[in-house]
């Protein structure tokens, strides 16, 4: 019988999380999957861990190959899947052991979406945390993704700015292969943000989509060695990469998709300039940096004010005049006030 999902685990430096993460999808209560546990070079002990799953249960394939990164790890698995649908789970999360069943009954058996959205709360030490839902539970069609979901999706203008309708992430995603196969990102250099390069794709080249309210996903924060926790320095030519990216694959397709893709670069734009002051740099460091890299990434090429809350206006209007330390000064005074909230 042919597998009905394919699971896709990638795998680098997670030793501490990977019997747990492996055990939950092992634990389904349903059981027609394969398990493709992609060793992306890891240099830990995980890849002895992959190989013990699959001496033990026939569902498990491992596949090791050279360190290159998340992109190129979860490429290799779904060109190596075999399922007619294909999940994601990071290899230091874990998911509920009714995560298939649930999506099965609900979606899969009576709709056959494109894709399924499931929902997921970020696991600390001592709570959980509900990510916000996104859209209401139920079956959406063309028409109906259309009207209430692409206006919203990276940009919500009901919520503050940076929210979007849509959480992007791979992990919370059930893909069709046929979909999936088609509309993957194949720009291996995006090293942040990588799921939104594919997933607002994938969502606009769905012809449906089932929207599941269940909390399936657990969002491991126990992981502090984990990138978001890292000064980036290439973080404005990582944001040109995936802006670039996304442009070339949905840009140009109507007024409502290049509002949405506008306001995703001016937030990328101004949360590379809250990364240097969250990361402590000092100020005058980071203007030179972010001037240099404005310039070299062509990074406001494009930005458009209309559509955008005055808050972001007011920064992209900093940065457009070459006022990059009044930007820095006002994002320090922002991020204090959050903080004293």
């Amino acid at each position: 019988m042919s597998k009905k999902f394919s699971i896709i685990v990638p795998i680098y430096k997670v030793e501490k999380y990977l019997r747990k993460c492996v055990d939950s999808i092992l634990e389904q209560s349903y059981k027609n999957y394969e398990l493709i546990l992609v060793d992306d070079g890891s240099p830990d002990n995980c890849p002895q861990i992959c190989d013990e799953y699959a001496k033990k249960d026939s569902r498990v394939r491992v596949i090791h190959k050279k360190n290159g990164g998340l992109v190129a790890a979860r490429n290799t698995g779904v060109l190596a899947a075999t399922g007619e649908y294909i999940c994601y789970v990071d290899g230091d999360d874990w998911i509920s052991k009714e995560l298939l069943q649930i999506t099965m009954d609900k979606a899969i058996s009576k709709y056959e979406p494109d894709m399924v959205v499931f929902s997921a709360v970020r696991q600390f030490e001592d709570k959980q945390v509900e990510i916000p839902k996104g859209a209401i539970e139920g079956f959406y069609n063309k028409e109906k993704l259309e009207k209430d979901v692409y206006p919203y999706m990276m940009y919500d203008c009901r919520k503050p700015f940076c929210t979007g309708l849509i959480f992007p992430v791979a992990w919370n995603k059930i893909f069709k292969r046929e979909l999936l196969t088609k509309h993957y990102c194949t720009e291996e250099r995006i090293r942040m943000g990588e799921d939104n390069a594919f997933v607002f794709e994938c969502l606009y080249y769905s012809n449906n989509v089932y929207f599941c309210e269940d909390v399936l996903y657990y969002y491991n924060q126990l992981n502090m060695g984990s990138m978001t926790n890292n000064y980036d320095p290439t973080r404005f030519e990582n944001n040109r990469l995936l802006t670039e990216y996304i442009d070339s694959k949905i840009g140009g397709k109507n007024n409502i998709i290049d509002a949405q893709i506008n306001a995703f670069k001016a937030y990328w734009l101004i949360m590379a300039v809250f990364h240097e002051i969250k990361s402590n740099q000092p100020i005058l460091k980071s203007t030179k940096h972010i001037r240099k890299n404005i310039r070299d990434n062509n990074t406001l090429k494009g930005i458009k004010l209309k559509g955008l809350p005055k808050s972001a206006q007011a920064f992209i209007i900093l940065l457009k005049c070459n006022f990059i330390f009044t930007s820095l000064v006002l994002a320090k005074f922002v991020n204090k006030k959050r903080k004293a909230n």
